[in-house]
């Protein structure tokens, strides 16, 4: 099951390029070798900080609950990328599911107006 995460374009946005599967092996003598142990990154994190209104906060919270916090994956919509270019976009896996990774901050600014913190980890789900 995913969940789809609501159609809001983040003020800032910090990725984290994901790690490959591999594992270092050194013998006694300190020659070593290292083993590739699949071609697709994974542990992906993307952190998204929106400026919103109570109804797209709710919408935010709500996507939390559905999704079980961690349990079920995301579906993203483009407007997470907006600003970035097509060149970096297409940089970005395709091949992970995005989970939330920690629960959102809110942090109120004034009344209707609240700064919020997300965090997402993409995973290889097999």
């Amino acid at each position: 099951m995913t969940v789809n995460f609501p159609t809001l374009a983040p003020t800032s946005r910090n990725y984290t390029a994901g790690e490959f599967p591999t594992k270092r092996f050194n013998s006694i003598s300190g020659a070593g070798t290292t083993r590739l142990y699949g071609s697709k990154a994974y542990n992906v994190s993307l952190s998204l900080e929106f400026v919103l209104s109570d109804t797209d906060l709710a919408s935010v919270l709500s996507c939390y609950d559905q999704a079980k916090g961690s349990a079920y994956g995301l579906t993203l919509p483009s407007t997470i990328f907006d600003g970035m270019s097509s060149d970096v976009q297409n940089q970005i896996p395709d091949h992970v599911t995005w989970r939330w990774d920690a629960t959102p901050q809110v942090e109120s600014l004034f009344p209707d107006r609240s700064r919020v913190r997300v965090s997402l980890l993409g995973t290889l789900d097999g």
